[in-house]
Order: structure tokens, then C-alpha cells, then sequence
């Protein structure tokens, strides 16, 4: 009988430069895997998570004042979920920033034809999940749609969404659009998702 060997990831770095800038900008971790943020400006940082838009989850908790040349690390405290983030350093506000835990989306809950996060981050073969908060919406591509499933609908109730992910297509910024399906005479809205 084989024995499981149990494998302990390294911590992820992510290095925070002189510009307030994250490297990696999105990287995608293992469950419980812990991620060591390095303060290399002259300045203090604090860095600010977003809630999870459909589930609320937080998945690591904020990092204020982290002085410079310092480091701080943090396990998620979700799995299976991808968490955008921004650096505030002095004045300025950089980002987003992306983290996937484990193999989860990015959650965009859209509420008319708003959503929410309206400019996301995935990491490369990261992935997206619509949930539409009041009715069924039509989510279109203009460039063509990069995720598999295709994301054509955002329906009320996330059980009812598939999650699609990207393959590809690092370095872009993905457009999409949203319309209501049940308006006569929609009302655009939309957002974009960039693949860092």
C-alpha cells in the first residue's frame, strides 16, 4: 500500500516596488499556501483586499502600514476563490491585483447591468463566475469570447452560472458587455477583466 506524500508549498513572494506596483501582479497559489508580501519602496504600504462580491468572503486580511524593506505573510483564510487587491502607498492608489487560491473564480456579481468588480484581475488560466443579483443578463464579447465555457449569461443565483476560464491570453485586457434580457431597449453596462 502506497503512502500520500504531503507536499508543503513554498510561501509565494510578491514584491511590492518603488511604484507601488505588485510582482507578480496575479499568481495563483495552493490552498492554505501561505504569500509573503515585500515592501521594497522607501515608503509605507497598506495593502487592501476586496471582499469576495458574491460569496463575501475575505479571503486574506488587510496589511496596513507595512514599513519599508519589511515583509509580512499571510494564509488565506478561503480556498478555491480568486481575490483581487490594491496598494495604497502615501497618495496613491495601485492595482488591481490578483491571487487565486486554489482552483476558483473570480466572482462578478452584476446588479442591472452593473458589475461588481467593474475592473477585475485574473491571473493566466485564471477563471470568472457572472451572478446576476436581480435579473438574467446577456454578457457579450466584443474581441470574442476567451473563456471555456463561454460566458454568455449572467443568471440570478450563483449555482446557476458556470465558471469559465481563460487560456491564453496574458497580458491583455478582456472588454466585455452587459445588457439585460429582458429589456426592450437595454441599458449597457460592463466592465473589463485583465490577465496579469
Amino acid at each position: 500500500m502506497a503512502t500520500a506524500r504531503v507536499f508543503n508549498a513554498a510561501d509565494q513572494p510578491v514584491n511590492v516596488n518603488p511604484q507601488g506596483e505588485a510582482n507578480p501582479a496575479g499568481c495563483q497559489i495552493q490552498d492554505g499556501q501561505n504569500v509573503t508580501f515585500t515592501n521594497s519602496s522607501n515608503s509605507p504600504i497598506s495593502i487592501l483586499f476586496a471582499q469576495t462580491a458574491i460569496s463575501k468572503q475575505t479571503v486574506f486580511d488587510d496589511i496596513n502600514n507595512l514599513a519599508p524593506g519589511a515583509n509580512y505573510t499571510e494564509a488565506p483564510r478561503a480556498s478555491d476563490i480568486t481575490v483581487n487587491y490594491k496598494v495604497s502607498m502615501g497618495a496613491q492608489i495601485k492595482g488591481p491585483f490578483a491571487i487565486e487560491v486554489g482552483a476558483g473564480p473570480l466572482e462578478i456579481s452584476v446588479t442591472g447591468t452593473n458589475p461588481t468588480p467593474g475592473d477585475g484581475v485574473i491571473p493566466p488560466n485564471g477563471e470568472i463566475q457572472f451572478t446576476a443579483t436581480d435579473y438574467k443578463c446577456n454578457v457579450s464579447w466584443p474581441d470574442g469570447d476567451p473563456f471555456r465555457p463561454p460566458l454568455d449569461y449572467a443568471f440570478v443565483g450563483q449555482p446557476s452560472n458556470p465558471v469559465g476560464q481563460e487560456h491564453g491570453s496574458s497580458g491583455k485586457t478582456l472588454h466585455y458587455e452587459v445588457t439585460r434580457s429582458t429589456d426592450l431597449n437595454p441599458v449597457d453596462g460592463g466592465g473589463t477583466i485583465k490577465v496579469t
